[in-house]
């Protein structure tokens, strides 16, 4: 009898451990056809459209290229596109309660005529700002872990520092999983070359700023240091930026990406085959970084910015060892509320964001006197 039992027992536990797995497939195979269902593209048109890479789809526009193929498949890439397309909810949510200073707006300028929406950029500067005006120029590259947003996203931040007394150029990107961020780093340099060449419509002067935060951070310290090597624009495939870029602003910025648990997520923005890939040695911001020089640089970050606080450290403790001028500030809690990853940016109008975007721009004013005293 104790044997009969126990194989009764067995034979009950084996049942139990399939119910348990086929429960889990199902569950598994629901939740893949849920995620498919939440990303599937829409036309650029349709009032449902959500700008996150993969997630539109045009009858007259291309938006894939091939260095992403099989990205679009990729779990990982599929489940933060879900991620991405709350962010859209909330920062929307987030602008609504906003009220940004009224300044002169010249928007969705093509720098590439291809009807691509995000080849596109915005122009701003103060009201009433005279004809034969000559303001200092800050070029702001978004985030939004190189698969969410447009330009707008940062309206109104790039509004603020326009306010403050700066033509600012304000410009979109295309988005992973329909290209890499080396597709990415490509449209930064067109974007920047067709600024050099139409600078002359605006009433810009000769002091430039680049400034981005996130991954829009890590696309500006690339772009900086690619435009003064001929050898890695060849690698990287991309055009050199005829800019002379006389600051750096970086807000929380995403550039070791082989490095950490996120990594798992940062190296596919390079593409299915990133080991594969010419830029394979090159992900990481150290690993660039002597190919040029890096002018004065200023990072912020915060003690909620959970995504980036390391990093920023990292890369200013790499600037510093180099040389380069380089300023740090890592925002402490505010009102008893640590600040989060890139606050100035979604946030430029409360007190502790106008304070920090006044900080940074004080920054960027002391390099610009600094050139004026040694022009004279």
């Amino acid at each position: 009898m104790p044997t009969v039992d126990i194989k009764k027992k067995k034979s009950k536990g084996k049942k139990i451990v399939a119910i348990v797995i086929s429960v889990l497939v199902a569950v598994v195979i629901i939740g893949i056809a849920v995620i498919n269902a939440m990303v599937k593209p829409v036309d650029v048109n349709s009032d449902k459209a959500v700008y996150v890479g993969g997630m539109l789809t045009s009858d007259s526009i291309e938006y894939n290229e091939r260095s992403a193929d099989g990205l679009s498949s990729n779990l990982i890439v599929k489940i933060m596109q879900v991620v991405w397309k709350s962010c859209s909810s909330s920062d929307a949510k987030k602008h609504a309660k906003q009220t940004p200073p009224d300044v002169v707006m010249k928007k969705d300028i093509p720098y590439l005529d291809d009807g691509n929406l995000y080849h596109m950029l915005d122009v701003y500067y103060p009201q009433n700002t005279p004809k034969d005006a000559e303001l200092p120029v800050i070029i702001d590259i978004h985030g939004g872990g190189w698969m969410y947003a447009t330009k707008d996203l940062n309206e109104y931040y790039c509004r603020a520092l326009a306010d403050r007394g700066y033509v600012v150029f304000n410009i979109s990107y295309r988005l992973v999983p329909d290209v890499t961020v080396t597709d990415q780093l490509r449209d930064v340099a067109m974007a920047l070359n067709w600024i050099s060449d139409n600078m002359g419509d605006y009433p810009c002067g000769d002091s430039i700023m680049l400034t981005g935060d996130s991954a829009g951070g890590m696309l500006c310290a690339y772009t900086t240091i690619i435009s003064q090597s001929e050898d890695l624009q060849k690698t990287f495939g991309v055009d050199k930026v005829n800019l002379t870029v006389d600051a750096v602003l970086l807000t929380s910025p995403v550039a070791y990406m082989k490095d950490g648990a996120m990594s798992v997520y940062t190296k596919l923005m390079w593409g299915k085959d990133y080991k594969k890939a010419p830029t394979y040695d090159y992900m990481n911001f150290d690993e660039i970084i002597d190919y040029g020089t890096m002018p004065p640089t200023y990072l912020i970050t915060s003690t909620g910015d959970s995504m980036a606080n390391d990093q920023t450290h990292k890369m200013a403790q790499l600037l510093q060892s180099k040389g380069v001028d380089t300023t740090i500030r890592d925002y402490q809690p505010y009102n008893g509320k640590k600040l989060p990853h890139v606050f100035s940016v979604l946030e430029p109008f409360d007190t502790i964001g106008r304070q920090t975007i006044d900080d940074a721009t004080a920054f960027y004013q002391r390099i610009i006197n600094t050139k004026q005293l040694a022009n004279k």
